[in-house]
């Protein structure tokens, strides 16, 4: 079974801790706010109020089997800094922390993060695309080049089949698959005629998923933005 550490309860950490708690790994919490640690004492976590900022109590708390840690040191700078640093002098495999910015992430790369995480970032490129298109439903970056979208079948492709509609000559994309009437992702064979309510899984680079993604004129730009805005607060205020 896998060990995982989280070293840090903050908004990163918790959401990890969620995710691992619902897998068959075993995990450690330690954070030097102990009503943050109590929160998951009757979880399958083993959690200790302790102050991380001190190799030698993570040396005496983390098993030396340990396979990843988790930091997430809030807004310190500093210890995000020291308690990476500790964790490789301990020599954990996979290191992973989170990061506000692109200067601490090549810091805490120097001193010896395996893996540093911009969730703020991140969250703002899965967002984004969606304002700006009326059929982009969920977008992933997987990376730099290559992300992953879930988008309404464009009207000009209806009634084409898959092999017709060149997709990938034309748009430079990959349909990966559909979505069935039941809601699941199923493969889409060559002579699938595109239907109107129909979702497909595509990817591609970032610019080319854009241009893919029709944007309804009176969505468009700023304008749309502010529109969609205003009848989120309307629906709230209801």
């Amino acid at each position: 079974m896998k060990q995982i550490a989280i070293l840090g309860l903050g908004y990163f950490g918790k959401s990890i801790l969620e995710e691992l708690l619902s897998l068959n790994v075993e995990v450690f919490i330690i954070d030097r706010d102990k009503d943050a640690v109590d929160a998951y004492k009757d979880t399958s976590a083993n959690s200790v109020a302790l102050d991380i900022l001190n190799v030698e109590n993570l040396r005496k708390i983390l098993p030396e089997t340990v396979d990843a840690v988790i930091i997430d040191m809030g807004h310190s700078i500093e210890a995000a800094i020291l308690a990476t640093s500790y964790c490789a002098k301990l020599k954990i495999p996979a290191i992973i922390v989170k990061a506000e910015s692109e200067h601490l992430g090549e810091i805490l790369a120097l001193v010896g993060a395996t893996k540093v995480v911009f969730p703020n970032k991140e969250a703002a490129k899965r967002i984004t695309p969606l304002l700006f298109s009326s059929t982009l439903l969920t977008y992933i970056p997987v990376s730099d080049k290559l992300s992953i979208a879930e988008l309404k079948i464009p009207d000009f492709l209806i009634g084409k089949t898959l092999m017709k509609s060149e997709i990938r000559e034309k748009h430079h994309l990959n349909l990966i698959s559909i979505r069935d009437p039941n809601g699941e992702y199923v493969f889409c064979p060559a002579d699938y005629v595109f239907d109107d309510d129909d979702i497909g899984l595509f990817s591609g680079n970032e610019a080319d998923l854009n241009k893919f993604a029709v944007v309804a004129p009176k969505e468009s730009g700023y304008k749309g933005i502010i529109e969609k805005f205003m009848q989120f607060i309307r629906k709230k205020g209801a």
